[in-house]
């Protein structure tokens, strides 16, 4: 099999948070084999005023770099000399055209937008539209749908959340110029479904590689249970045709990539995983059913950590037997107690109750729902946590003074374990090195290797566990930017196995 990797952007000189560097991106390629990667100064995304400085850099850098082919950009807001910088593009050999409307705070119902898209449908070039920073990104991708239809345009929607992957599919079914870039788009099974929705012809790869993994989405397709010519229309197929090259006349020699995943030789433990079923498109879980058991022998988890959805998002008591109900039915299940600081009293009654039961080993908090890490609701639970001796891993949230909470719940109980799911960057790393009881995990959708490995320079690698958020997110597709991060065998031991069984009290 080889790889078109049609979505990269780079930097000329390097930004520490996100390394998102031109050297970073060549090593990257080159090291996954990458035939062709389309790619894009950072530049001509950014929210600056001359549009054709960005081109320029584009062009200069792919002129020395043969298996990168240049993708143009335009800024509707700039207007002036539009039609000459779409004229530049086009001479200077740029295979597609790309928008970044979220980054650069402009809406695509603009009729500039519009006049734009009839332009490049003259001259025979597909687009790519960012949807990330998109403020009405549910509704944009109808209108934009709309629109390169009206103009003969084939566009690639990339970074569309999974939380809108209903909708997506809903558009692509109706509009068959759309295609779907897959980064974002990495639920659990999500490749699976999209295939079966007749879907797989215009699955894009795009990897938005260096700020993202590329072993991860390549985990992502290999791992699909789809056929291998499905596999290969997305590394590859579906992005050829939508550029007209032929594979057997391409302007470098292909490289084959590797299509085993390497998959952990030693059991590990995921710290993050849920149970009773997500309310999106993906993945097919239920009260009844759960697809961690599968995933986890799949990727050899032999201990995974659950916590009920139903009792984050709605009723403690109900989610938290509902758990219960799982560990009884799978042996590798271990399970979370969810409280929650509007109901101290029956988040107490919960932990006393279902800490007889050994399979339980920690405590779910969910700021988003339940109150911020600086009300003194929380701090109040979280006092109360700590008279059980257990973990409590806590999804935080920007807003109510989040570490300034954290750090005031760790000063206080110094013995109470803290695990902050989907961990930070460097500077959220920095706010808590000093305090030994706050750990990170990183399940994430916009999981990076650079941010993993920053934390973990602070961090230490023994304040640091493997977490997948599945059935959200397959394991394999988080695992990837792990090992990306990971440098030596110690430091993976540590976060897969040695912190997981010390701080939970695993006998495994």
């Amino acid at each position: 099999m080889i790889a078109i990797d049609f979505i990269s952007d780079f930097s000329v000189n390097p930004i520490p948070e996100p390394d998102t560097s031109l050297a970073l991106l060549l090593a990257q390629t080159e090291k996954h084999h990458t035939t062709l990667t389309l790619t894009t100064s950072r530049r001509g995304m950014a929210n600056q005023n001359l549009n054709s400085e960005g081109l320029a850099e584009t062009l200069a850098v792919t002129a020395h770099h043969p298996r990168l082919l240049p993708v143009g950009t335009l800024d509707p807001r700039h207007y002036l000399g539009w039609r000459q910088e779409l004229a530049a593009c086009v001479a200077g050999g740029c295979v597609a055209m790309r928008f970044s409307p979220g980054t650069q705070g402009w809406s695509p119902q603009t009729l500039v937008f519009n006049q734009m898209v009839e332009a490049i449908g003259r001259v025979g070039l597909p687009i790519i539209v960012d949807f990330n920073g998109a403020g009405d990104a549910l509704e944009w991708i109808y209108q934009v749908a709309a629109i390169t239809q009206r103009h003969s345009v084939p566009v690639v929607m990339n970074e569309v959340s999974y939380g809108y992957a209903g909708e997506l599919m809903a558009v692509m079914h109706e509009f068959p110029q759309v295609y779907a870039a897959i980064r974002w788009l990495c639920l659990a099974d999500g490749l699976e479904t999209m295939t079966a929705e007749g879907l797989g012809d215009r699955l894009i790869y795009g990897s938005n590689t260096p700020h993202y993994s590329i072993r991860a989405l390549r985990n992502q397709v290999l791992m699909a249970k789809i056929p291998d010519e499905t596999k290969q229309a997305i590394l590859a197929g579906n992005a050829l045709r939508l550029l007209k090259m032929d594979v057997d006349h391409l302007p470098v020699p292909p490289l084959q990539i590797q299509t085993t995943v390497e998959l952990p030789q030693k059991p590990i433990v995921d710290i993050h995983a849920h149970v009773t079923g997500i309310f999106l498109a993906q993945p097919d879980d239920t009260f009844e059913r759960s697809t961690v058991p599968e995933m986890c022998t799949r990727c050899n988890i032999d201990v995974a950590i659950v916590s009920a959805i139903h009792a984050i998002s709605y009723d403690i008591r109900v989610g938290n037997a509902q758990t219960q109900k799982f560990l009884d039915r799978y042996p590798m299940l271990r399970g979370y107690v969810v409280g929650d600081s509007r109901d101290i009293p029956g988040s107490v009654e919960q932990m006393s109750h279902y800490f007889k039961d050994p399979r339980f080993v920690g405590v779910k908090l969910y700021c988003p729902v339940a109150g911020h890490m600086a009300t003194q609701r929380m701090q109040d639970l979280l006092d109360e946590v700590a008279k059980f001796g257990r973990p409590t891993k806590i999804h935080m949230d920007n807003t109510g003074s989040p570490y300034a909470g954290v750090r005031q719940a760790a000063l206080r109980n110094p013995h109470l374990v803290i695990i902050k799911a989907h961990g930070d960057d460097a500077e959220g790393a920095r706010q808590v090195v000093d305090l030994p009881n706050v750990y990170f995990e990183f399940a994430s959708s916009g999981i990076t290797p650079g941010r993993v490995r920053r934390s973990l320079d602070i961090l230490g690698p023994e304040r640091v566990l493997f977490g997948s958020d599945q059935p959200l997110f397959a394991p394999w597709f988080e695992l990837g930017a792990y090992q990306d991060a990971i440098q030596t065998e110690r430091e993976a031991d540590l976060i897969y196995r040695q912190n997981p069984r010390r701080l939970f009290d695993l006998r495994v």
